[in-house]
């Protein structure tokens, strides 16, 4: 059935709800192709980030500061093509795909760089991913000033350009449902930005007992990862009915992406999974969404998702019933850790 897995996100129509996250593997023609023609119904660029750009200002002045004081790394460029060839690549995959093009920019703080929007819709992109890098450095910042903080990085942005805007958040607010309904509801000028993802990928800490110095490393998700996400979609979608929401994190099946919707998602974000199990992974994902989507006897995804119900989130009674009724009605408790098969080897992994 034609049209049968199309959705709406950020205003852009999508042939299917599976989008394919910040990454490096969306810059390169031969592997969108691949990825579009398993499902993807669009593609998120790998970020552009505010050190580049902010050494693409200041290089032509002063090249040696502007090396010093940017942050900038040539490696950078590796990730994402670099500044100038981030709007080529963009201009080349709108050329080449018919599928929604999403830019992103990856930032902590305001500033002239942030016009950078301006040439990013002029290449072409259909919209921009705003990924708020939630850096908190001074000790006398409060929350609600760090919150402030990023709603006007993000006003910035929608101040430049007229494509739609997504903000990328992360998940340590102490009131997730606050931040969302201040970047999504209008306040009489108009919402600050027109969808949310949800959440940023969160790296891992750890330290080095060698060089006795933090360390921080980039993971894939996890399995079994999707829990804290879905906890995140609920409670923004509850403050936020309008508004798109993207889930991004620990998608890996259909049944995942299901349940992400059923949260309140109107779209997922696919990235470990590919890296993963390469393109075909996303062509299960939409099979199996459009398998539940038979099975409930509706004829499209839109009329799926228009009867999901909106589950209550803002009554103390409840949401304290959500925790203590699984926390005590079983003396067993589910563990993820699976099982070492003793054919491979023990726990600490000696062979058997």
């Amino acid at each position: 059935m034609s049209g049968e897995l199309s959705v709406d996100y950020l205003g852009l129509e999508l042939s299917t709800p599976v989008v394919v996250g910040a990454c490096p593997l969306t810059k390169e023609p031969e592997t969108v192709r691949q990825l579009i023609q398993a499902g993807a119904g669009a593609i998120v660029l790998p970020s552009i980030l505010q050190e580049q750009i902010v050494h693409r200002c200041m290089k032509t002045d002063d090249p040696l500061r502007a090396l010093s004081h940017s942050g900038y790394q040539p490696q950078q460029n590796h990730y994402n093509g670099g500044a100038d060839g981030y709007l080529q690549t963009i201009e080349e995959l709108r050329s080449l795909f018919d599928v929604p093009v999403i830019a992103s920019l990856n930032g902590s703080s305001g500033g002239a760089w942030l016009g950078f929007a301006k040439e990013i819709e002029s290449a072409g992109a259909h919209a921009i991913e705003f990924n708020l890098q939630q850096v908190v450095y001074d000790e006398l910042e409060t929350s609600n000033d760090a919150e402030a903080r990023m709603c006007n990085m993000v006003r910035q942005v929608r101040d430049e350009v007229q494509i739609p805007l997504a903000a990328k958040i992360s998940q340590r607010y102490t009131n997730l449902a606050s931040m969302a309904r201040q970047l999504t509801l209008d306040d009489g000028d108009g919402a600050v930005c027109d969808g949310l993802v949800l959440f940023t990928h969160t790296p891992h800490w750890d330290v080095s007992v060698d060089r006795m110095h933090w360390t921080i490393h980039w993971e894939l998700s996890p399995l079994h990862s999707l829990g804290a996400i879905l906890e995140g979609v609920v409670r923004s979608r509850s403050t936020t009915p309008d508004a798109s929401i993207a889930a991004s994190g620990g998608v890996a099946t259909g049944e995942d992406a299901i349940k992400a919707m059923i949260a309140g998602a109107d779209v997922v974000m696919v990235t470990s999974v590919v890296y993963r199990h390469g393109p075909d992974a996303i062509r299960e994902i939409v099979d199996g969404i459009r398998r539940h989507v038979e099975w409930s006897h509706h004829q499209t995804l839109r009329e799926f998702l228009a009867a999901r119900p909106v589950e209550p989130v803002n009554e103390e009674r409840f949401m304290r019933m959500e925790y203590i009724d699984p926390l005590t009605r079983s003396e067993t408790y589910f563990d993820p850790t699976p099982e070492v098969s003793p054919q491979s080897g023990d726990a600490y992994g000696h062979q058997t």
